[in-house]
């Protein structure tokens, strides 16, 4: 059975696990990962997230210490337009990103681009298509994005929240594997990866050296599970890690703060470690909560200063556990082709 109520991590007014990051582990943003920046200081203080100037006209939109975004986002500007990656979790934080790119450019927002469905994620859509963009997704995205948020939500859904998944614009333009924006002539790739979610889009600035890779990537962030195929996600991160130009490359994750190459395969190793401890912990012979607790005690030596590891830990081992049976119950494509 899929479990419900996990996508706690963003949700504004509920502040689960931000709470949660703060009481069982400090927020960690190593100074490698820390990002070029010439973002006015009251950004911080003024919006729900930090903005950084990664490269010209190329921004990562940080979720702030309140955690009033619930995730992170970016702003790409070319020569006739902006793109803009992912929407926060609510509207009230969309609409300052939405102010924020008309305080850096008068240039119009043309596409909002969504690195997977999940309401964090999605949330703000339809402020960014009232304010003229058009809405571009993989192609599952239009399928979950009505019938699955709700079981992220699972015992916090209210009536409210319910009438906003109900009311979140379709996206317009759904890509399968890949897609190229021409912004004039900045470039912009889309391209599906599995892992995450099975409808997840990696959003490439090449002349910027620059990688939106939604959450295929956490910094130092413990992640979120319920839809991820762990075996596909380590492959992708490896992908993109080997990729031309990586270790030159910018990566900003769905949560945390913008890494560098070393961060991505940090969150890699994260990833391989839990599966091969749950696997040696099986090996083992052990089951049930007594697997729970080796796993989750081995894990903690290496990552148990990670944001919202105590919570998240074992919710993952569960997961993990299942997706090695073979039982993990996951959203099914919206067509036998769609993220093949």
């Amino acid at each position: 059975m899929r479990a419900k109520g996990f996508l706690v991590a963003a949700l504004a007014g509920l502040t689960a696990i931000p709470a949660l990051a703060q009481t069982d582990a400090k927020a960690h943003a190593p100074t490698a990962t820390a990002p070029r920046t010439n973002a006015p200081a009251a950004t911080a203080s003024a919006e729900p997230f930090v903005l950084h100037e990664l490269a010209p006209g190329v921004y990562a939109a940080i979720d702030g210490p309140a955690h009033q975004a619930g995730s992170n986002a970016g702003i790409i500007i070319g020569d006739d337009g902006v793109a803009v990656v992912d929407s926060f979790f609510t509207p009230k934080a969309a609409q300052a990103l939405v102010a924020a790119v008309h305080r850096l450019t008068d240039k119009p927002i043309r596409y909002v681009i969504n690195t997977h469905y999940h309401l964090d994620h999605t949330g703000g859509d339809g402020v960014l298509k009232a304010a003229g963009a058009v809405i571009i997704a993989q192609t599952n995205v239009r399928t979950w994005l009505h019938s699955e948020n709700p079981h992220l939500l699972g015992d916090h859904m209210t009536p409210a929240l319910k009438a906003e998944i109900d009311a979140l614009p379709e996206p317009d333009i759904t890509v399968d594997r890949r897609l190229t924006l021409w912004l004039g002539a900045r470039r912009v790739e889309l391209r599906y990866w599995p892992g995450h979610t099975g409808g997840d889009l990696v959003v490439s600035v090449p002349d910027a050296k620059v990688v939106f890779c939604g959450d295929l990537f956490w910094n130092h962030v413990s992640p979120n599970l319920i839809d991820g195929t762990v075996s596909q996600w380590i492959a992708t991160d490896a992908g993109l890690a080997k990729a031309p130009d990586a270790e030159a490359t910018t990566f900003v994750p769905g949560h945390g703060e913008v890494g560098r190459i070393d961060d991505l395969i940090a969150f890699k190793g994260y990833l391989s470690t839990l599966s091969a401890d749950v696997v040696a912990a099986r090996v083992q012979g052990l089951s049930g909560q007594t697997l729970s607790d080796d796993v989750a005690a081995r894990m903690k030596t290496r990552y148990g200063d990670w944001s919202a590891f105590g919570y998240f830990i074992p919710k993952e081992i569960g997961f993990m556990a299942a997706e090695l049976d073979g039982t993990k119950v996951v959203p099914q494509p919206a067509s036998p082709e769609a993220g093949k």
